[in-house]
């Protein structure tokens, strides 16, 4: 009775809370900051009465405010800008502070600012603390100020390349001259895709991944910007990671702007690491990017008519045109066929080893094809491994023909006989134009247009027709713009409101080069005639996706082409359309010693997007020994038409995704003594699901399925004369042995436990969540009352808007596509008239629609130091919950294939490979008739604890200094919401023991992190004239990051054995290695022995996957210095010419990156490792392999910049 009438209760308080806010006047999660402060007599007595002003330096306007009975006054909302604060009152002098800085979200406190008795008209002028102590407010958030925009170096010239600098912050994968995104970095502990970006309080985020920007903005157009990342006020919502908010510039009094021009190019550049190892050395990577752009602001007056005063309206405008040729930092090493390969000819094909491997198995003969016996090989004219013409399938030859002839001898390593390192094109367009009108004294509104153009053409593809080769470009068209504006007012003296609107829209269309869109078609291709299992659902006439993975060679060599080509696509064209909406408002009201505040926001998402069902198909002719047509050879199989699975999806599809947040909250700030300030406040959140309003989409809800529903399978078996053929059990129906693992037509329903949307479901398929509440409080304590020493600390709940992705591929589930997988066929017996299905894949949401939820507490201590700086130590920690992951759902359980009921009977015993005769997959699933099931469930937990010390000196005499170290622990069960594949080591596992297998340190887990900045104008001499000018003007600035590596896992590869043959189950979480000693920490200095590759062997048969833990290994950390140079002429006034140029890892300094983690052995019998870098002696001979350095961070870049400035 008490947890219902609790939970009654605060859902309606939520309901008061929404009406109240919805009746506010007028904005919560906008950038405007505050401004507080005391005013008192020389014996501490409050004066009444007193008048206190804030002045623009920019723009002119001025604020005013009048203090309470106890001395305090506060300024809110106040744009981020650099003021001037006075104070005035009768019988005593005015005090006058100038350089306030107020940044974005600012709870600037002032302090105690004493009047002496004299005169009104008798000034006293002091500058503001550069530093100031948080005093006000407990959340965790670091301002990133103009001074470190404009004049740190900024890889990729994208302002979230400044992000790490905050305590706290990792950055997961290197910055590179093309930018990254949001999803690029980690608050707290808080996945990459939970980060909140707002551009002057509008929402900047693509609702489909949570991470890339719905617009874009240049550097030069930023103010500043600032990162909240952990407990911060209530009036933050939407994620519970980082809230990063962006200040876009604006016009003043004056005119001011810039013009400037940015070149980098790789006859600057220091060579790869990797590079230059080779023999002979492979050339520095292609790379040109040139910058061009310019920005110009000021007031828009009539002279002697309007704004004669230049404090009114105010614009300011930007562009940039980025011309951008980036080169793959690692070369594209690919194994394609070579000239005899491709006329069926494999007698001098040779395995990853390099040893020769013609023995291509002739499915005909029924023998045997292997070193010992080659009876059963092709070998047409007596030369083994040929095959005859006329077993040739013409349209495999065309496959094999797409490929690009080799252009390497292939003796690097493996046999990669394919080298390119081509630039990807990425030319941009930016533009915004911002307008500021300070309508009265009482209101000011500004608004805001950005536009962005960009078409890009990628040699190697995109996350749709991605391709390791560059024969067959792609054009990305990824147009943007958004608009914006906001008002802020003063109802009266201690009553204040503010409201801002935006639309952001993005589109993103991704086809083949459109300068030739007929080339890559199967027409072009020699493929018109591949047969299709759905023909109508292919779209621009485009070819299937190919594959050639393979495990094994039937001579127990690693015979799967490694590194093999990858080129079409299952599921393009892609097509996206991304819309967002935000309405946000809120009112202030002071009340004597506190200052409360109410509001709400409203985000609603519109994203019609193309489903990513392989409607184009996806064919794999990897080899597999329980295909009974395989080759033995991957290429082999497909020039004779052999596929190891064949999936097609039977349409093509665009859902049409909506969602909506609407959040409100109270919050108060009570200086409940002039020593403690309580900052406390609830938000209430209503995160309505996100659905296909077409309601095309449907859902698998696992408690609905009923076994006796569910269709047969075709079994195998033997007919009268002793072949294989397929049987319905049920009635004794006989087909050929190509049916096996088919469907029995009506013998059950596609639809048994699967609902489409509004049919027995909801039409959002899962549950709402209903109003969430999240309560928030936090305090700062100023242990001395003169703001030097401060305590501050808080907790608070949050939730997240989950990215749209889990949520899109429900559209890839029947009635309205279905996408089945044929297994070990071959493709001249496949028409489409007569085929039979084969158990489709579903995708599943989680029904319950609980919401992500993290739960994060601070505290720490804040101290002011000398020389103008502040240092700050403080514990930071969260635990999160209901995280989202992806499951396989519908995998067989653990040993599963060692049964002996679940033995095909038509095969041969195996045991030398335990599981090698096992039925299909399909005949031992849970669910009947389906094939896999990934479900996005709301299971996943973490837990981050760190401890973050800081010291900062912002912008003063010349200088700014800015020190952080954060030692962290960052741990849970998994690491992402959202993974496709199932097979990695993230993916949860199918049993009991996922806390006991995967609990580990997460992908982003980086131990120990130490960032710091500075800025430095290099004092001037007393030079004039000539001299003055060369000998002064002059600026050294950058960064330093040691951050140690990302935790990683190793894999076995074992020839002719699979998962299925090691945890007697398959297509989920891969065997893990056996430690047999100690590893040591996954990074060394040797690049050939990163770790200690005697410290594993295999796993045997039977295992469950618990012999070792999950990232259990760190990679190499970054050490890197980023450095700029520059020289300033001065041209009178605010005039002047500046030569710059930046050095990204300014000392060329080897970062290894990336680990080859795969451990290959000879077989299961005999676990002795085959691709060891060195061999028994000593000698490096393979340089790629197992724990051996496959990749570095970027070498030194140089980018030259000149701008004018006036």
């Amino acid at each position: 009775m008490s947890g219902s009438w609790t939970k009654t209760a605060i859902q309606r308080w939520g309901a008061v809370a929404l009406i109240a806010a919805s009746a506010l006047p007028a904005a919560a999660q906008t950038t405007s900051g505050g401004v507080t402060g005391t005013v008192q007599d020389q014996q501490g007595a409050a004066i009444l009465g007193a008048t206190v002003t804030l002045t623009s330096n920019t723009r002119g306007n001025v604020l005013v405010a009048s203090v309470n009975r106890t001395g305090d006054f506060t300024f809110p909302p106040v744009s981020p800008d650099t003021y001037t604060l006075a104070v005035k009152a009768d019988g005593f002098k005015t005090v006058e502070r100038k350089n306030v800085v107020v940044h974005a979200n600012d709870k600037l406190s002032v302090g105690i600012i004493t009047l002496d008795l004299g005169g009104v008209t008798e000034t006293v002028s002091v500058s503001a603390e550069s530093t100031p102590l948080q005093t006000q407010s407990a959340e965790r958030s670091y301002a990133i100020e103009g001074q470190v925009v404009q004049n740190v170096a900024v890889n990729g010239r994208d302002f979230f390349g400044l992000a790490f600098l905050a305590p706290g912050v990792v950055v997961n994968n290197q910055p590179t001259p093309t930018g990254q995104a949001s999803n690029n970095m980690s608050a707290n502990g808080q996945r990459p895709s939970t980060n909140n970006v707002q551009i002057d309080g509008v929402t900047d985020i693509d609702t489909g991944n949570n991470g890339g920007p719905m617009v874009a903005i240049s550097l030069d157009s930023i103010q500043e910007f600032k990162i909240l990342t952990s407990n911060y006020q209530a009036e933050y919502g939407r994620s519970v990671g980082a809230q990063v908010s962006a200040v876009t510039k604006s016009g003043g009094r004056d005119f001011h702007g810039s013009a400037y021009g940015l070149r980098r190019n790789s006859d600057m550049n220091a060579n790869t690491w990797l590079n230059n190892k080779n023999n002979p050395v492979t050339p520095v990577p292609p790379l040109e990017n040139r910058d061009l752009g310019y920005t110009f602001g000021g007031p828009i007056y009539i002279p002697g008519k309007f704004n004669t005063d230049k404090t009114k309206l105010f614009f300011f405008l930007s562009q940039e045109y980025q011309h951008r040729l980036n080169a793959q930092v690692v070369p594209q090493r690919v194994r394609v066929p070579t000239a005899l390969e491709r006329g069926g000819d494999f007698s001098q094909t040779r395995d990853s080893a390099g040893n020769l491997f013609p023995y291509i198995r002739d499915y005909t003969t029924g023998l045997p094809c292997t070193a010992a016996d080659t009876r059963g090989c092709f070998q047409d004219g007596g030369v083994l491994g040929r095959i005859p013409q006329s077993r040739l399938y013409p349209i495999g030859v065309n496959i094999l023909k797409m490929y690009p002839m080799p252009n390497s001898d292939g003796t690097y390593t493996q046999g990669f006989n394919y080298v390119s390192q081509d630039a990807t094109s990425q030319p941009e367009r930016q533009d915004l134009l911002r307008l500021d009108w300070n309508v009265s004294d009482r209101w000011r509104i500004n608004g805001k247009v950005i536009n962005n153009k960009s078409d890009r053409l990628l040699p190697y593809g995109s996350f749709v027709l991605a391709s390791n080769m560059p024969d067959y470009s792609v054009t990305y068209l990824f147009p943007r713009r958004g608009y914006s504006m906001t008002a802020a007012g003063t109802l009266n003296s201690t009553t204040f409101v503010e409201m801002t609107v935006g639309y952001s829209h993005n589109s993103i269309d991704i086809l083949p080069d459109q300068s030739d869109p007929t080339r890559f078609t199967k027409a072009a291709l020699g493929l018109s005639d591949l047969p299709m299992i759905f023909p109508n659902a292919v779209q621009l006439d485009l070819p299937p996706r190919f594959n050639f993975g393979g495990r094994v060679g039937t001579n127990g060599n690693t015979a799967g082409v490694i590194n093999a080509p990858t080129l079409g696509s299952g599921n393009a064209p892609f097509k996206n359309f991304n819309t967002t909406k935000d309405a946000i408002a809120s009112i202030t009201k002071l009340m004597g010693s506190h200052t409360a505040k109410g509001g709400f926001y409203y985000h609603h998402s519109l994203k019609p997007q193309s489903s990513f069902a392989n409607n184009n198909g996806q064919i794999s002719f990897a080899n597999d020994a329980a295909n009974p047509f395989d080759t033995g050879y991957p290429f082999a199989n497909a020039i004779t038409g052999v596929y190891q699975n064949y999936t097609q999806a039977s349409g093509y599809f665009i859902g049409n995704y909506v969602y909506n947040n609407l959040e409100w909250f109270l919050q108060d700030n009570w200086k409940a003594s002039r020593k403690l300030t309580l900052d406390y406040g609830i938000r209430f959140y209503w995160m309505q699901p996100q659905y296909d309003t077409l309601k095309q989409t449907a859902n698998f809800i696992p408690e609905k399925f009923d076994p006796s529903k569910a269709p047969r399978l075709y079994f195998p078996g033997r007919d009268a004369a002793g072949s294989r053929v397929a049987v319905d059990r049920a009635t004794g129906q006989i087909l050929p042995a190509v049916y096996i693992g088919r469907l029995v037509p009506n013998s059950g329903s596609l639809q048994n436990g699967v609902f489409q949307a509004g049919q027995g479901v909801e039409d959002t398929l899962y549950n709402g969540s209903g109003i969430l509440v999240g309560p928030r409080f936090g305090f700062t304590y100023d242990v001395t009352g003169k703001s030097e020493w401060i305590v501050r600390g808080g907790a608070g709940v949050f939730y997240d808007r989950s990215q749209g992705n889990s949520v899109f591929d429900l559209l890839r589930n029947p009635p309205t596509t279905l996408e089945p997988t044929f297994n070990n066929g071959r493709l001249q017996e496949i028409n489409p008239n007569t085929v039979l299905l084969a158990p489709p894949s579903l995708v599943a949401y989680d029904h319950s629609g609980k919401i992500p939820t993290t739960y994060a507490f601070n505290i720490g201590a804040q101290v002011k130091l000398p020389w103008a700086s502040v240092l700050d130590v403080s514990y930071v920690g969260s635990l999160a919950r209901h995280q989202l992951q992806a499951r396989q759902l519908n995998a067989p359980p653990y040993g599963a294939a060692f049964l002996p009921q679940n033995q095909d009977p038509t095969l041969a015993p195996n045991p030398a490979v335990p599981g090698a005769t096992a039925l299909p997959a399909d005949f031992l699933r849970p669910y009947q008739g389906f094939g896999d099931i990934r479900i996005a469930e709301a299971k996943a937990r973490s837990n981050y604890n760190s401890l973050q010390t800081s010291l900062n000196r912002r912008f003063k005499d010349g200088l700014l200094l800015s020190v952080s170290y954060t030692w962290s622990k960052a741990l849970g069960t998994v690491s992402n919401d959202n993974n496709n594949t199932l097979t990695s080591f993230d993916t949860p596992r199918i049993d009991a023991n996922q806390d006991r297998a995967n609990y580990g340190p997460l992908d982003f887990d980086r131990r120990h992190s130490f960032i710091g900045n500075f800025v430095w104008e290099i004092p001037k001499t007393r030079a004039r004239g000539a001299l003055g000018q060369i000998a002064n003007g002059w600026q050294l600035s950058g960064i330093y990051r040691y951050q140690t590596g990302q935790p990683y896992n190793l894999s076995v590869s074992i020839p002719g054995v699979g998962s299925t043959n090691i945890l007697g189950t398959g297509n989920t979480a891969p065997p893990r290695v056996v430690l047999t000693g100690d590893p040591g920490s996954g990074h060394s200095s040797d690049p050939y022995r990163q770790f200690n590759q005697a410290a594993f062997t295999i796993p045997k048969p039977g295992s469950l996957g618990l012999e070792s833990g999950r990232n259990f290994l760190y990679t190499a950390p970054t050490n890197n210095w980023d450095l700029s140079l520059s020289k300033s002429f001065f041209m009178g006034g605010a005039r002047k010419l500046e030569f710059r140029i930046d050095a990204f890892n300014a000392f060329n300094h080897t970062q290894f990156y990336t680990v080859n983690t795969t451990l290959a052995v000879r077989s299961l019998a005999d676990p002795t490792p085959t691709n060891l870098p060195y061999d028994a002696s000593g000698k490096l001979v393979n340089p790629s392999g197992f724990g051996a350095v496959t990749a570095v961070r970027p070498p030194r870049n140089i980018q030259l910049q000149v701008r004018f400035v006036f």
